[in-house]
């Protein structure tokens, strides 16, 4: 490692690279196809020629991409055996999904209290036990009140009087102290004294407590009953910080039960509370539910599920989509029993709809039901024909002009490396990246063949070279460059590569341990030091299978 300079590659990638068709106006790279120049020249990137822009975005293949998957045909009468089923890919309104917990809490608004307007002692309870439920009309209790009896003679006595303005003072004066209608009428109907005056329920609902029994002094203010009504009940739910800003009044929401297997209420946030739980970091919104049916019990947890952001999206069904290790995917229906595997890209999902980004136009036909057996015919298909492909011969791949180009660059590295170490320079990494940028663009379409291996070992070796900071390191970046490379050399093009002068070396040693490279001439330069030995490359029918 003595010096420093930039390598003359320009007179090799001119060796290497087509020859263009002069007709076109605009080229671009074959490597970096997203430069577009109006004049012949070479890429500012990488140096390489550049190719008509036509050329080389044509051919989907020729520019590395996936191949559609293989479309399978099936007769008519296995469709209906496997039970298929069509849908489309439409437009569906749906939101983001926002999972939350909740649990059943009453109805505040159906709250009621019974107390007591005046002192006394319970004589009898009409309900005995929390649970018990309270009908109106119903008898709650009898009170033993001597404010209650003298307020009876007073009315009795303006009875007897018939002094109607005493007489409505001293009703009005009952009312006051809690008697309902009932008992003032029966004391105008019998004209005695009720010495246990009853009490009766205004209201209907559940006893939810009592802290009173029989034989209590109660003074007034004392509360003798609290009564819940849960025909209907709240669903307090607790909502992450950071989602509260999706989330406002009449959003709508789908509620499962633990405790009610199957069942799907639906509702929508009656109020958001102002407050956040310091300690879990939540806000707590409303929901109001009816429960004619009694079945949603305070205390029960509840699992929820919002839709915000609603609106169009492009969806299929979710249970149309498979998911495999490459992704997600659809089976599209062409129609004459053709089906075809296609890959999609997925958005949001409510659970019931998916919305499709990419893969699939609006009001495309696709299989819903019986999808799976239709795509494991088309994988197996794609088994036998990868299968194929890995037999295939090197010098059989149909690669384009441009994809051998590309591979060049990779011919073109080990050919700077050998320079680098004949010459003492420290080859620059920068002018080694356009090469490990091959694997990449061939992977897709070669990945799987004979070729797919040494694009991956070439790639590594690569790494290794813009990484090598001693003399030996570099060697053997090179040595394991020029190895990965062998099978194409030899097997996949060789003869382009023996028309434009390269050759192929190796030290001289005991059977295939000697260190190879590549070198253009005829004469050797070693790299490694010592005698070289030349390996040929195959001759034309050497090279056909």
């Amino acid at each position: 490692m003595k010096r420093q300079r930039t390598p003359l590659l320009l007179t090799l990638w001119l060796l290497l690279a087509l020859p263009l068709a002069a007709e076109q106006t605009l080229y671009t790279c074959p490597m970096h196809p997203h430069y577009i120049a109006e004049e012949m020249g070479t890429c500012p990137l990488c140096g390489m020629d550049l190719v008509p822009a036509r050329a080389a975005s044509g051919d989907p293949q020729e520019l590395g991409e996936a191949l559609p998957a293989a479309t399978v045909r099936i007769a008519p009468e296995t469709i209906q055996n496997l039970g298929v089923q069509y849908g489309r890919a439409e437009p569906v309104q749906f939101g983001k999904p926002l999972r939350a917990y909740g649990i059943i809490v009453a109805n505040e608004r159906n709250r009621s209290e019974v107390a007591s307007r005046v002192a006394g002692w319970i004589e009898e309870l009409g309900i005995t036990a929390v649970g018990d439920p309270v009908r109106p009309g119903m008898l709650l209790y009898r009170l033993f009140s001597p404010d209650l009896i003298a307020a009876q003679r007073d009315y009795l006595s303006a009875l007897e009087r018939d002094h109607d303005e005493r007489t409505q003072a001293a009703a009005l004066r009952l009312r006051a102290l809690g008697v309902g209608p009932p008992v003032i009428a029966q004391l105008r109907r019998e004209r005695r004294l009720v010495e246990q005056t009853p009490f009766y329920a205004e209201s209907g609902g559940t006893l939810a407590e009592l802290p009173v029994r029989e034989g209590s002094y109660l003074r007034p203010g004392d509360t003798l009953f609290v009564l819940q009504d849960y025909t209907s009940v709240w669903l307090h739910a607790s909502v992450a910080e950071k989602d509260l800003a999706t989330l406002h009044l009449d959003t709508p929401v789908h509620i499962t039960l633990p405790n009610l297997p199957g069942r799907l209420i639906e509702g929508k946030i009656a109020y958001l509370y102002p407050t956040i739980d310091p300690s879990s970091r939540t806000g707590t919104l409303r929901i109001e539910l009816d429960n004619h049916d009694g079945q949603l019990r305070p205390g029960a947890y509840a699992d929820l599920l919002f839709a915000v952001d609603r609106q169009q999206r492009l969806a299929v069904p979710t249970s149309a989509l498979l998911i495999g290790r490459d992704g997600r995917r659809v089976i599209v229906a062409l129609g004459e029993g053709r089906f075809q595997p296609r890959a999609v890209r997925t958005g949001l999902s409510d659970g019931h709809f998916t919305e499709i980004l990419e893969g699939l136009e609006a009001n495309e036909r696709i299989v819903v039901s019986g999808q799976f057996l239709i795509d494991s015919e088309s994988t197996l298909r794609n088994t036998f024909a990868r299968m194929q492909r890995r037999k295939q011969p090197l010098i059989e791949l149909p690669l384009s002009d441009q994809e051998v180009a590309m591979i060049d660059h990779l011919i073109d590295a080990a050919l700077y490396l050998h320079e680098a170490l004949v010459d003492g320079y420290s080859p620059e990494p920068n002018f080694l990246q356009p090469a490990r940028e091959i694997r990449q663009l061939l992977w897709r379409s070669f990945g799987e063949t004979r070729l797919g291996p040494i694009l991956e070992q070439a790639e590594q070796a690569v790494r290794a070279a813009q990484q090598a900071r001693s003399e030996s390191q570099l060697q053997s970046a090179l040595d394991q460059l020029t190895r990965a490379l062998e099978p194409w050399i030899r097997d996949g093009r060789p003869d382009h590569y023996r028309n434009v002068g390269i050759t192929l070396w190796r030290e001289q040693a005991e059977g295939e341990a000697g260190r190879r490279w590549l070198q253009l001439g005829e004469r050797p330069f070693t790299p490694y030091g010592g005698a070289a030995e030349r390996i040929p490359l195959a001759t034309p029918a050497e090279g056909s299978p």
